[in-house]
């Protein structure tokens, strides 16, 4: 799935934090908004999945419109820095919730969670909960939240922040590996430059709310 951001305008009360922002990510691109805290990455993120409102300009899937569009209409998977996991719910729980959400059998559901908790490396701590795992483990209940639904498009904000540096660096390649074998379109926010390097095909750096370059 294309995404473009044309003229992409985000304003918090009489403060314009991103002003007429272009940028296109490629059908099946992992691309990384590289830059230090404050300058807009995660503003472009949330307004892209539906939590911020689009102030001006426009947000396309491939040909569609989708700027006005609420979260839940988008069909995107957002994989957050703390997890956001329910600590009451196992982790099978977890990643079948969005599919309960949408009134999937039982059969559906059970078969989608088996198979993408394949994919993730998860399969022998589908009974646990959250507080039953490790930092890596539950980023990768996380990943498998965001993409058992079969979402278009996957957003990663800081997903790697919370892990010391030995998961740090089996994550990158495992969350590589993924997005390239589900050959979905990514985006991934983050500080650290060599986390950009070795995970994405493009970085787009980011300064003050604009960009800077994208190579």
């Amino acid at each position: 799935m294309r995404i473009a951001l044309e003229n992409f305008t985000k304003r918090f009360d009489d403060v314009t934090v991103i002003d007429r922002m272009n940028l296109e990510i490629g059908d099946g691109e992992m691309l990384a908004l590289l830059g230090p805290s404050g300058c807009g990455k995660s503003t472009t993120l949330y307004a892209i999945c539906g939590i911020h409102r689009v102030n001006g300009g426009r947000i396309l899937f491939g040909e569609r419109d989708i700027s006005n569009l609420p979260s839940q209409k988008r069909n995107v998977g957002v994989v957050f820095q703390n997890y956001a996991l329910y600590p009451h719910m196992s982790a099978f729980e977890n990643i079948a919730f969005p599919l309960q959400v949408r009134r999937k059998s039982k059969a559906e559901i059970e078969k989608a969670v088996r198979e993408i908790a394949q994919l993730t490396h998860i399969e022998p701590y589908l009974s646990r909960r959250p507080s039953q795992l490790s930092g890596g483990q539950q980023q990768r209940v996380a990943l498998a939240r965001a993409l058992v639904r079969r979402p278009d498009v996957l957003l990663l904000d800081e997903p790697l922040a919370n892990l010391d540096a030995k998961l740090r660096l089996e994550m990158r390649s495992e969350i590589r590996r993924i997005q390239q074998e589900t050959g979905i379109t990514a985006i991934l926010v983050t500080h650290d430059q060599v986390e950009a390097m070795s995970m994405c095909d493009r970085i787009a750096l980011m300064g003050e709310g604009e960009i800077m370059q994208v190579a």
